[in-house]
């Protein structure tokens, strides 16, 4: 069955590089294998189509012969040609291909993978993200606002600034020789390749402990509790997520995780909001729906005088234009729409009744 790699990667067939490779980092880490959630097979049919779609002339092809290109084209400027290589290492076969190890394809997979083995740091474990849901009102939302949490995270450890080494003293990597990374060669259909692995021994880095650290017992990291600020632009939706760079766990001589943060916005008592614009309901008496006249509102920035005119009538809409939300990132806010309600009061005086049966005896 032909695969449209177009839908796979959920762009249209008219979408540029920068289109193409934004959605294949996003699926990526969805899909990863390593990661939690992951989709062996899913990461497989995304990468099958980012290398069809990130090379103009295998997309050129495609889009003339379908996912069969490869049959079609006789293996001009895609794989077939390499149906019997041997030896052929991943940056042999995709620097063919269009993809250069100094960008492009290391670019992609340096998030998913932590780097392509070329160099150390690139190769290094990544400590753990962390994943915090915040809950926070309509009010917080809407002017922004800081809190602190409290975290239990690995931290780099402060005897040996994270190396996991007594008095930080580093050797070679016995096992893979200071490149920090191992090749292993993989069988498949196209044929033997190199495939590079980071380096279990030493994690990447190319050099282990002359000996090991006695405060962190050579992890490099220790359990430590830590308050993290977290700051909630104003603006900001229930259900959208910040990332904090490099605020996650420390890990052995790598980088740091993230942290995420998924922001749940608590339904309000009296405003409804529909992205930046808020709805709000007033109630006014029958008086000042017939005569005209001030009423206050409530607002997110506080109180607002809003005059009602003369024969308003019960569900009307008035707009009130930069009194919503505030754009996220951006200058300028939302609407805020307010629907009046007469209200009927429930008890009334004699001389009260008295004026609305004259009232009824006119007709009104």
């Amino acid at each position: 069955m032909a695969k449209d790699y177009y839908d796979i990667l959920g762009v249209s067939k008219d979408a540029n590089d920068a289109e193409i490779k934004k959605a294949y980092r996003k699926l990526a880490h969805t899909y990863h294998p390593d990661k939690k959630g992951g989709n062996e097979a899913k990461f497989k049919e995304v990468n099958e189509a980012y290398q069809t779609l990130s090379d103009p002339q295998k997309r050129q092809q495609y889009n003339q012969f379908g996912s069969n290109y490869q049959q079609a084209g006789g293996g001009a400027g895609g794989f077939g040609g390499y149906g019997n290589a041997q030896g052929f290492s991943f940056e042999d076969l995709f620097g063919q291909s269009g993809f250069s190890f100094g960008g492009g394809f290391e670019d992609v997979f340096s998030d998913v993978f932590g780097g392509n083995g070329r160099s150390r740091s690139q190769g290094q474990a990544r400590g753990r993200d962390i994943q915090l849901e915040v809950e926070i009102s309509l009010e917080e939302a809407y002017s922004g606002i800081s809190k602190s949490v409290e975290l239990d995270l690995n931290i780099a450890c402060d005897s040996c600034d994270g190396t996991g080494a007594q008095n930080k003293k580093m050797k070679q990597c016995t096992e893979c020789r200071g490149q920090g990374f191992v090749e292993r060669q993989v069988r498949t259909m196209l044929g033997n390749f190199a495939q590079r692995e980071t380096c279990n021994t030493c994690q990447g880095r190319g050099e282990i402990p002359e000996s090991i650290c006695k405060s962190c017992q050579g992890k490099g990291v220790k359990k430590q509790r830590k308050s993290i600020e977290i700051t909630v632009p104003e603006g900001i939706s229930d259900g959208q997520t910040l990332e904090m760079r490099g605020a996650g766990e420390a890990s052995a001589g790598g980088r740091a995780g993230n942290i995420y943060v998924h922001i749940r916005v608590k339904k309000h008592k009296q405003f409804e909001r529909r992205g930046y614009d808020i709805y709000y309901t007033q109630d006014i008496v029958y008086t000042t729906a017939a005569l005209g006249g001030d009423v206050d509102i409530n607002t997110l920035a506080g109180e607002l005088n809003l005059k009602i005119p003369k024969s308003t009538q019960s569900g009307e809409i008035f707009r009130i234009r930069e009194k919503g939300m505030p754009h996220l990132q951006s200058r300028g806010k939302g609407d805020m729409f307010v629907t009046v309600r007469i209200i009927t009061p429930k008890h009334l005086s004699r001389r009260a009744q008295q004026l609305l049966k004259d009232l009824q005896s006119e007709g009104i």
